[in-house]
């Protein structure tokens, strides 16, 4: 790995990842800024509120491509795990600050989901059952997101710590370096949901779908 591959794999991703779908869908639909509404941010949730369930679906499907596509790309032209990962946080950190909009958009959590799922598929596709069940039965994204990304990080950790091997979408082995990216995820996605923690403790999170309403003092730029 040489530092123009690292370098020109974290600008790519990035760039990937702060495509602003919510914020485009947003702005086709209804002509709307989505971060003037509901939780101010730019992901599926807040798209859900403020432009209904087609809308919802594509973003969030969009969203987890935004970190799937470049995690797997990285992997199929250099084969590296440590370049895999680096792909993965520069797209989650260009879904949560992206360049094109004054770097204000989500929580990263439908892109950390795409990450998790070209490290290894299988461990993707079981977390998007444990988040169906909490949402269907809790109805709390917030909930969901603060329970199935630290879910990730663990899951990445034991299959490090036990040697397991794998081979889904080339994958060759399950190690440390996917852990830590977990870990970062984790760490990310719970200081980007404080608030949401809050009023989940104080009973007045909003629930599935709703919320949606302009906010009072909607941000500039």
């Amino acid at each position: 790995m040489t530092l123009l591959e690292f370098a020109a794999v974290i600008a790519a991703s990035y760039l990937v990842g702060s495509i602003p779908w919510g914020y485009i869908a947003g702005r086709v639909m209804k002509g709307i800024d989505v971060r003037d509404y509901g939780s101010g941010a730019t992901g599926a949730t807040n798209v859900l509120r403020t432009l209904g369930k087609g809308a919802f679906v594509a973003v969030l499907l969009a969203d987890a491509m935004k970190g799937f596509v470049p995690v797997f790309v990285t992997w199929q032209a250099f084969g590296s795990h440590e370049l895999q990962v680096a792909s993965g946080l520069a797209a989650v950190l260009g879904h949560d600050f992206p360049v094109y909009i004054g770097f204000r958009g989500g929580r990263g959590v439908a892109t950390t989901f795409g990450v998790y799922a070209a490290l290894a598929l299988e461990v993707g596709f079981g977390l998007v059952a444990v988040a169906l069940f909490i949402m269907l039965t809790f109805r709390y994204m917030s909930l969901m997101s603060i329970i199935t990304v630290p879910l990730g990080a663990l899951v990445f950790l034991l299959l490090a710590v036990t040697g397991v091997q794998g081979d889904a979408l080339g994958l060759r082995e399950y190690n440390y370096t996917k852990a830590g990216f977990g870990g970062f995820a984790t760490a990310f996605v719970i200081l980007r949901h404080i608030p949401n923690i809050r009023r989940l403790i104080r009973g007045t999170e909003p629930k599935l779908g709703d919320g949606g309403g302009r906010r009072k003092a909607a941000p500039t730029g």
